[in-house]
């Protein structure tokens, strides 16, 4: 009875025992189940027994495998990640799983995984913190070379080595990190890129400069080598990159033409960006006029003023009856605008007031050219002197400058003949004293150009004699520069540059007045103080075309033959400086082959017939240089209409 009340009890704790396990198994294949995952300071066996049972899996471990852990998991875990999970807690305690047969695992120290680990060649391998030992076959490199990029990557109880004869690697490290190592090596292990043979071809440019497009493309070709260098590093050599990597160019400046040496796929990539790069680029033609005003005399407007205009052919001068009134003076510059010829190619109505022979007031207009109108200006009342009107054609984005003036020598050094102690050697050298305009234009977006402007004025000072050789002459300078916006044709007005000049006259009696101190009761001297502001007109103009060139030098050859059609041929109009006798003014014109038709005593001015075949420009040079001579202008037809000026449809712009 005894045997078989055991039997009975040793049936039942068998069947109980196989009832557990198939339960345990059962909820292990649930892998979809969610459970709370979370322990507070628990001993690491209590959480291997948990996740035994949990999985299913058996672990083996001794009692060194010891210490507390806190696992805190705010979600819901399934058992594959709760397993996963289990397996980078261990990892952080210095402890790792090696694969011991089905369903079963080791737990040992992390350092001693390499001698304990299982070895994979497939590709599915288990993915977490478990240890393994993994042959990774190299096809396109050499194992010793993935093995130097691979290292850096080995975790610290990890290990890699080569075996060169089947070109493998040998890894053993966690799962996880194997499989970092495999996506590093396969981005590596590719095979290389031959390039194609290089070919030498010769592409002519047309409107790009061969030095210039050569330094352009040597930096791209620069920058596509760094950006593949980058690449390799980062382990990504895509092929396209490498089409210009090895691309020559040279440029050939008598034909302006590039030698490329490259490959076919290389050489048609970089076509494409030469002929991007080879077009005609858009022309700016600039006009400037540079004037000096003197605002001691513009204050004066309003007051008299002369100049010559024709009745019959016969020369008028309005000086004592006529005035100019303020709005006169905004017409002539308002004539600024849009101006040709360096700004005086339009004509200009002029109102003046003249006094009838009873007394009264008349009013009437005259109508003159525009360089005639401010010529008077300049010449005869001193108020406006037009210093320049250069026009300058250069293309976008290209420097352009003008220069007139002269060089002058200046001394630079001056030292002692160590042979002769009174010579002196001295270093000249020379500089350009005169005006200068250097002009950068840059076509922007809605046809409006900006300008960087350089503007300097320049010269030696009239004293300049009375220093010593030594010192050298003494220079002025009045400079600008700036950079300004202007739409297509539109005119910009740059001023400030104001200067205060000292002028010294002397007059005095012939004779009496060059006796020593006596002298000076018979002669005066006066101290003329002049301030004057210079102003510079800039207005550009867009050049898109041939067309639109053949048309703007159509325009200026008529304006240049309209001007000169604007003065009576073989005539001029000259005036003597201060004290200049009358005598002395005819023997001058004399013996220039010239004859005096008129003379206008009011303001010292002759109308003269110049001699046979002797043009006006001609003579203009010849009498200006004549140390006697104030000026020297042509006798232009200026004519006076007895009318109102008609009412402007534009508002005017004060």
């Amino acid at each position: 009875m005894k045997i078989s009340r055991i039997a009975i009890a040793l049936c039942l704790a068998v069947f109980i025992v196989l009832m557990l396990s198939a339960s345990s198994f059962a909820e292990a294949q649930d892998t979809g189940k969610k459970i709370t995952f979370n322990f507070i300071d628990v001993e690491i066996p209590a959480v291997i027994e948990f996740i035994s049972e949990l999985t299913g899996k058996n672990f083996i471990f001794d009692k060194r495998i010891k210490g507390n852990i806190t696992i805190i998991a705010p979600t819901r875990l399934t058992v594959d990640e709760s397993f996963a999970l289990f397996t980078s807690v261990l990892q952080l305690k210095g402890y790792t799983l090696v694969p011991a047969g089905a369903m079963t695992y080791k737990i040992i120290l992390s350092s001693m995984a390499r001698q304990s680990a299982n070895t994979f060649t497939e590709d599915t391998v288990p993915i977490d913190e478990t240890y393994i030992t993994r042959l990774l076959p190299v096809k396109n490199i050499k194992a010793d070379e993935a093995m130097k990029m691979l290292q850096p990557f080995i975790s610290r109880n990890g290990h890699i080595s080569s075996f060169g004869p089947g070109n493998l690697l040998l890894v053993a490290d966690s799962a996880l990190n194997i499989d970092k190592l495999m996506s590093i090596l396969r981005n590596i292990d590719k095979p290389p890129t031959y390039a194609e043979p290089a070919n030498i071809n010769v592409y002519f440019l047309e409107n790009a400069d061969a030095t210039d497009l050569a330094k352009v493309l040597e930096g791209i070709i620069k920058g596509t080598r760094a950006a593949t260098r980058t690449a390799r590093q980062k382990k990504d050599t895509p092929t396209k990159e490498s089409l210009l990597t090895d691309i020559i160019v040279t440029p050939d400046k008598a034909t302006n033409s590039l030698i490329i040496v490259a490959s076919p796929g290389g050489y048609d990539t970089i076509s494409q960006v030469i002929k991007k790069l080879d077009r005609r680029r858009r022309q700016v033609f600039v006009e400037a006029m540079i004037v000096e005003a003197r605002i001691d005399k513009l204050k004066e407007l309003g007051s008299k003023w002369r100049a010559s205009v024709s009745i019959d052919e016969t020369p008028v001068t309005i000086g004592g009856f006529g005035t100019l009134d303020t709005a006169a003076m905004q017409n002539i510059l308002a004539g600024l605008t849009g101006f040709s010829m360096g700004g005086l190619g339009n004509f200009l109505d002029i109102p003046i007031t003249t006094i009838n022979s009873d007394g009264t007031f008349g009013s009437s207009s005259m109508t003159v050219p525009g360089f005639a109108a401010l010529f008077d200006l300049s010449e005869f009342n001193d108020a406006i002197n037009i210093l320049s009107t250069p026009q300058i054609l250069t293309s976008n984005n290209q420097e352009a400058e003008i220069i007139v003036g002269e060089n002058v020598p200046f001394i630079s050094k001056s030292q002692r003949d160590l042979a002769s102690t009174s010579a002196v050697l001295s270093s000249i050298e020379r500089q350009d004293v005169g005006i200068t305009l250097r002009i950068t234009p840059q076509i922007t977006e809605g046809d409006y150009v900006k300008l960087d402007l350089y503007q300097e004025i320049s010269s030696v000072k009239e004293d300049s004699e009375n220093i010593t050789i030594s010192v050298g002459p003494t220079t002025t300078k009045r400079a600008t520069k700036t950079s300004v916006v202007v739409r297509d044709g539109q005119t910009v007005v740059i001023s400030g540059l104001m200067q205060e000049i000292e002028e010294n006259s002397v007059a005095k009696t012939p004779i009496l007045g060059d006796i020593p101190i006596i002298g000076w009761l018979f002669k005066h001297k006066t101290i003329t103080k002049k301030k004057t502001n210079l102003l510079i007109f800039i207005t550009p103009h867009i050049v898109k075309d041939s067309a639109q060139m053949a048309a703007i030098t159509n325009k200026k050859y008529l304006d240049f033959a309209s001007r000169e059609s604007h003065y009576i041929e073989r005539e001029l109009m000259i005036r003597f400086r201060n004290g200049v006798t009358t005598e002395r003014a005819l023997e001058i014109i004399s013996q220039q082959g010239a004859s005096v038709i008129r003379h206008f005593e009011a303001t010292g001015v002759y109308r003269i017939n110049l001699r046979k075949k002797q043009s006006v420009n001609e003579a203009v040079k010849e009498f200006s240089v004549l140390p006697e001579i104030l000026y020297a202008e042509p006798n232009y037809k200026v004519t006076i209409q007895n009318r109102e000026p008609e009412p402007s449809d534009e508002p005017r712009q004060d």
